[in-house]
């Protein structure tokens, strides 16, 4: 099957866009190129006053007391000290920031000069400065802050980005009143910052990502908000309520009714959850009642959280979701405790800096008080998502399988090829993992960590369910179907199905049933219903630690965990394991890290001929299984022996009759 035209995955894209993102892209393209024509400067003078505000990070009183926090502490220390030297890290890559030409780095990836100007480095700045370097902290800080005033004057570039824009905003704020006392010894800079900062407000309130929405938008009405807040005047009043309505009917939308970020990428629901979580507080704080609405969502994305954090609380590698640049879920979750005043999103003992930055010493006492957190938590359907998650958090058995929707139908960023793709942790160990994501920059790399070989799902005719292209796209995308969901004490039954290689020269549809057989085995079977024939192979992607050991025909024992884990395959007609290959595509590498890359073994069980096609494998603890396929039209059960005892299963074929 050929590649197809840009001008058709360009034409697909664009018919998933709502009329109003394709008109305020044209707008905003159009002021640009208008601004940049007239060397447009924002406002160089400050015509509204600040007013005396709660800061957000009271905690930093407490910073030098011990606790669990320490150690996060210490850390800010040394990167803050670093930055003092010129010298700041992003996504595991060092930046040089002592040269002004730092801020439009052509050799930066994008993605990395975001990050330079996001300032959310001034969090460690105001660490070490509560640490007892105030001096040299507020120096760091009036630097870095000076040089990107000196070199942003124009209204161009990434520095002047909307989402850029709203979280140097946030942080810029962090520091006007974490560096208070240092601010008004230096007047002279402290009032060109704030009239930098407000005219970096004015260039947003009229600059909104609409055109994007999601996260983005939730983040410039965030910014917006406390704007309105620490601003006196009838602008900032108007900039307050309308981002309070825009947000409420952004919020309706983006949070899912389970509790999930609509964009269905674990690590971007960490982002919203903390950018709504600061929200509520400072306005709280601030004699600003924050609506019903956003209190419901915090609620409800804290339950989702808990629901599909696994036995190690590091969030699934789910879509574009690493494990760098992001809040612990647990110190989130903290945080959330403390907000909701709700003892039951206490999931760790644990206690990290930044529910300590939100709530003091105060809050860890309070903390402290609560009773210890349970360890049992529940297999759940989580429908409006479409993650399913089966969990015996007492062995640390665990699996969340995807099987909604790649993306909003008009948020394509952060979509991966990855339907019916899952994650599994045995006693308490990484297994079968996500391959995570690499860079965000397009090319072969990004290609390869949205593609559907990249997860543990079916690929047909060497084909993606959904068209994945260039950094952010998405033309044609997988439709989930119906999903069924059997639950009992035993055990618990997941069947779904995608539509995604209907467009094939030989369409059909992929069908896969789930079966957890608690404390003994996963049944994972699939099968390519259609008429005609094909080819397709099924991967199954370890951790990199891990490798498979071939001990039988169609059989293998997981090397390296800390338990017996075995793969068992059924159906398949050829099998290969590929670890970190280049040519002739890229299979069998795993990024848990942006910029970060490790070979790992994966396993890739192929068949071809005529549809239907059924094919599966077992994985299974303590011991490899065996399987014995229907032997006739009329038998419809596959028969699962583990340790000496037979599970009967219905057969996708008989499920879908």
């Amino acid at each position: 099957m050929g590649s197809p035209s840009r001008i058709h995955l360009l034409f697909w894209t664009l018919r998933y866009l709502k009329p109003h993102q394709i008109w305020a892209r044209l707008r905003h393209n159009l002021q640009r190129s208008w601004w940049s024509l007239r060397r447009r400067r924002p406002a160089g003078t400050s015509m509204w006053e600040l007013t005396e505000i709660a800061p957000l990070y009271p905690g930093l009183r407490d910073i030098s007391c011990d606790g669990p926090w320490r150690a996060e502490a210490d850390s800010a220390l040394l990167r803050a000290r670093e930055a003092a030297e010129g010298r700041l890290r992003f996504l595991n890559l060092s930046v040089n920031v002592s040269s002004k030409d730092v801020w439009k780095n052509p050799d930066l990836s994008r993605l990395l000069r975001y990050h330079l100007h996001y300032f959310d480095y001034v969090q460690d700045l105001l660490v070490w400065g509560a640490r007892g370097q105030s001096r040299a902290a507020y120096q760091a800080f009036r630097s870095l802050a000076g040089s990107w005033m000196e070199c942003n004057q124009i209204t161009e570039g990434d520095g002047w980005h909307p989402y850029t824009i709203s979280l140097r905003l946030v942080n810029w704020l962090h520091a006007l009143e974490g560096f208070k006392k240092e601010l008004s010894g230096d007047e002279h800079f402290r009032a060109r910052l704030i009239a930098g900062w407000t005219g970096q407000a004015q260039v947003l309130a009229g600059n909104l990502e609409s055109d994007v929405g999601g996260n983005h938008l939730l983040a410039n009405l965030r910014a917006l908000v406390l704007a309105g807040i620490v601003l006196r005047g009838e602008a900032p009043r108007r900039w307050l309520q309308r981002s309070l309505t825009l947000f409420e009917k952004e919020l309706f939308e983006q949070v899912l009714q389970d509790g999930a970020h609509f964009e269905l990428s674990p690590g971007y629901h960490l982002t919203v959850l903390r950018h709504c979580l600061e929200m509520a507080v400072t306005m709280k704080r601030n004699g600003v009642t924050p609506p019903a609405s956003l209190d419901t969502a915090l609620r409800r994305m804290l339950e989702y959280l808990v629901a599909i954090l696994p036995p190690d609380s590091k969030i699934p590698l789910l879509k574009d979701t690493t494990w760098d640049g992001q809040l612990s879920p647990a110190d989130l979750l903290a945080a959330g405790a403390l907000y909701l005043q709700e003892p039951a999103f206490k999931i760790s003992a644990g206690f990290g800096l930044y529910p300590l930055l939100l709530f003091g010493r105060e809050g860890w006492e309070v903390f402290q008080g609560w009773s210890a957190p349970g360890t049992q938590r529940s297999s759940v359907a989580l429908h409006d998502s479409g993650h399913y998650v089966m969990r015996d958090d007492f062995r640390g058995d665990y699996l969340i399988l995807v099987a909604g929707k790649p993306c909003p139908d008009h948020l394509p960023a952060h979509a991966h090829a990855d339907l019916l793709s899952y994650e599994l942790m045995v006693g308490g160990q990484r297994i079968v993992v996500d391959s995570g994501v690499y860079e965000y920059a397009a090319g072969p790399w990004r290609d390869y960590f949205r593609s559907t070989r990249a997860h543990n799902t079916v690929e047909v005719e060497e084909a993606n369910q959904s068209e994945v292209w260039a950094s952010f796209r998405v033309a044609r995308r997988a439709h989930p179907g119906p999903v069924t969901w059997l639950a009992n004490e035993d055990s618990v039954t997941v069947r779904a199905s995608h539509d995604g290689y209907r467009r094939l020269r030989v369409p059909l549809t992929h069908l896969r049933t789930l079966v957890w057989r608690r404390n003994r085995f996963w049944l994972v079977m699939d099968e390519l219903r259609g008429k005609g024939s094909t080819r397709a192979s099924s991967y199954v992607h370890l951790y990199p630690d891990l490798e498979f050991t071939e001990v039988g025909e169609s059989m293998w024992r997981i090397g390296g965990c800390r338990s017996d884990v075995w793969l068992t395959a059924f159906g398949a007609q050829d099998h290969q394991v590929i670890r970190g290959r280049m040519e002739p595509v890229r299979q069998g590498w795993y990024s848990e890290k942006f910029g970060e890359l490790a070979a790992n073994s994966v396993l890739a069980l192929s068949c071809e001929g005529a549809l239907p096609v059924s094919f599966g494998y077992v994985i299974s603890k303590e011991g490899p299984a065996e399987v014995h396929l229907p032997s006739g039209a009329a038998d419809s059960q596959v028969t699962i022996v583990h340790h000496g005892e037979q599970f009967r299963f219905e057969t996708p074929g008989a499920m879908a009759s």
